[in-house]
């Protein structure tokens, strides 16, 4: 119970499960150096007499806890200490989750040294880590618990910033602390006029922070016009941005526009912006400056550019200045704001609110289909180096493998990941360690990385390894 589980997670009990006897918090324990002068070795007696040992007495650190939890109604966060805490659907609970696949009391968490314990508690659809069914599991920053379809993401607390608390974007799914960072930031961009640069990797969702910079702004009326720079024609990217008069060049049949006056009052948003040719910067940069610009084959002065920019890149562009591919004036010009749009990977509390989303948007290809708890796991432990469009193509895979079944378990996600089974590796206790370290203290998630039983990594260990104790 809930009483006897700090006893459970005592530093005493972790040195006896602990074959190299390292307390979980040992880092953050204050502890006393004696420090003496090196002459000390070779001084006179008297000299040494004269000498005085120094103590220094280093503070812990204190590290405050929350969870971030993610259930069928809302996003909120909870602060957890050394108290234990039970998470659960029933009313009996210390922390209610509004999930019907979780269990009335269905797992405990707690503070222990400078880590989190997660202990189940029998739960009927259990109490995943790493993508491990668990019984027991530390938790670090960022580790994902998942329990039925709900996710408890740990995160450390430093100072308080009102950032995080900031509302989610509109159509931008996931509520994770560095998702309402940029929330709150896009925000503040979105009264102003001046260029903004989104940057991530690609798939991370930077054309839906480049709509919400302009539906959160005073020029949400106005039109927002989306263009692709890489997808352009070397040879009519002028003619696209600024338009052209008939006849400038073959081909030009008809008068055209361009999209700086097609945004006109709005939002102009240009797409891997990297790839814009050198030779076509010094207009781009002309008409972020408020000067006129003329459409290609037009005589005349040409007219100012009234439309914010907004660019993306999955590049830094940093490099292609540095080898000559970007003019560095206009990379000046264009990074006076920066929003960094995270991978999916660095927020994992974010995975199965964007695959919801994603089944939503697909139901009419796809039918309905819902997450079975396991299945929740599984995306949660995947790294995603594919962001969001990764997650997509998994969830369209996965319905496909699971046929007409609506709900979508384990297996069919092993199957969209396209999952295969990998050859064991020679484990030595310092490998067995590194793994293990690698999967936040999950044992299950260790030795499943390292393609070995759980008793084989644990003798690997050299022991029973290290975890938190379940509550006689």
């Amino acid at each position: 119970m809930a009483g006897e589980f700090s006893t459970a997670f005592s530093p005493q009990v972790f040195h006896r499960s602990n074959p190299r006897n390292e307390s979980p918090g040992a880092a953050d324990q204050a502890c006393c150096m004696t420090i003496a002068p090196l002459a000390l070795k070779t001084a006179r007696p008297e000299d040494q007499r004269k000498s005085e040992t120094v103590e220094i007495t280093v503070m812990p650190r204190t590290k405050s806890w929350a969870l971030e939890i993610q259930d069928d109604e809302e996003v909120r966060r909870i602060p957890i200490a050394a108290h234990p805490l039970v998470f659960g659907a029933g009313k009996h609970s210390d922390v209610r989750v509004r999930d019907r696949t979780v269990s009335g009391k269905h797992c405990e968490i707690a503070v222990v040294g400078s880590r989190v314990a997660i202990v189940d508690l029998g739960s009927k659809n259990g109490t995943y880590v790493g993508g491990a069914r668990v019984k027991e599991a530390w938790g670090t920053e960022g580790t994902t618990v998942a329990i039925g379809q709900t996710t408890l993401v740990c995160v450390a607390i430093d100072d308080e910033d009102e950032d995080e608390h900031a509302e989610p974007l509109p159509g931008v799914a996931g509520s994770s602390k560095v998702m309402r960072r940029i929330a709150a930031q896009v925000r503040r961009l979105a009264r102003l006029s001046s260029p903004v640069l989104v940057a991530g990797e690609t798939g991370v969702g930077k054309e839906l922070i480049a709509r919400a910079l302009h539906t959160e702004g005073p020029r949400a009326a106005e039109p927002f016009v989306a263009m692709n720079v890489a997808a352009l024609p070397r040879e009519l990217v002028e003619s696209e941005l600024f338009g052209h008069e008939r006849g400038a060049f073959t081909g030009a049949v008809s008068r055209r526009v361009g999209a700086f006056t097609e945004a006109e009052g709005g939002t102009l948003f240009l797409d891997e912006i990297g790839e814009l040719p050198i030779d076509a910067q010094p207009k781009l940069l002309r008409a972020l400056d408020g000067y006129e610009v003329r459409r290609v084959g037009s005589p005349g002065s040409g007219r100012r550019a009234n439309a914010r920019v907004v660019v993306a890149t999955h590049m830094p562009l940093q490099d292609n200045v540095a080898r000559g591919a970007f003019r560095r004036d206009l990379f000046h010009r264009l990074e006076v704001f920066i929003v960094d749009v995270p991978p999916l990977r660095a927020r994992p509390g974010d995975v199965v609110a964007i695959a919801r989303l994603l089944l939503a948007q697909l139901e009419n290809e796809i039918g309905r289909r819902e997450l079975t708890p396991a299945a929740i796991a599984q995306l949660a432990a995947h790294d995603w180096p594919g962001n969001v469009r990764e997650l997509r193509n998994v969830l369209c895979r996965a319905a496909d493998q699971a046929r007409g079944a609506r709900w979508l378990d384990a297996r069919a996600i092993d199957r969209g990941l396209r999952k295969v089974q990998r050859a064991a590796i020679e484990l030595t206790r310092d490998t067995a360690q590194e793994v293990l370290e690698l999967h936040g203290g999950n044992i299950s998630a260790a030795a499943r990385a390292a393609g070995v039983a759980r008793t084989t990594f644990r003798k690997a260990l050299g022991g029973d390894g290290p975890g938190p104790k379940k509550a006689r």
